[in-house]
């Protein structure tokens, strides 16, 4: 075998796994959360908050996956942040991402007690989800407690989009 194609089918070899493994989570500090939000410059943030058991949250994520799909080419980030029990991530959180076939961003926070964080990400957030909270230049430019529709998660990235 010649040494580009030895090279292409090591790289196959490599990626085949990664591919059948379906999406990815990213485990973050809130502290590390933090810094992304603020290194972000005019990319604009979209984080979604959510978890597996919740139905307002299962009933939008089609919409955030709509948008991460329209609005990638437009300094659009969509993080989906999972927030079910760590015990819950192999034996529902993987699966699910895996049935519904989520290509967005999906993060989770390392730090155990969310109570520590929630009011950081907005002073208003009371802790109850789904949660989406919306940031460019590390500000906040919106937050919504409860289910943003559609039309509203379009309409605000439109917007906001330079």
């Amino acid at each position: 075998m010649k040494s580009k194609e030895l090279t292409f089918a090591l790289a196959l070899i490599l990626l085949i796994p990664a591919f059948l493994s379906g999406q990815e989570i990213r485990t973050i500090s809130f502290n590390e959360w933090k810094k992304n939000v603020e290194i972000a410059g005019d990319t604009l943030l979209i984080f979604n908050f959510w978890a597996t058991w919740c139905k307002p949250c299962i009933e939008e994520l089609p919409s955030f996956e709509k948008a991460n799909i329209e609005f990638q080419r437009n300094n659009v980030k969509i993080i989906l942040v999972n927030l079910d029990f760590k015990s819950k991530v192999e034996n529902t959180v993987i699966p699910f991402l895996k049935k519904h076939e989520i290509q967005s961003h999906v993060w989770r926070f390392t730090d155990a007690d969310p109570n520590t964080w929630i009011s950081q990400v907005n002073n208003e957030w009371s802790g109850a989800i789904p949660a989406t909270a919306v940031f460019r230049q590390g500000k906040s430019v919106f937050f919504k407690e409860g289910k943003i529709s559609e039309e509203e998660l379009f309409t605000l990235i439109v917007d906001n989009i330079q």
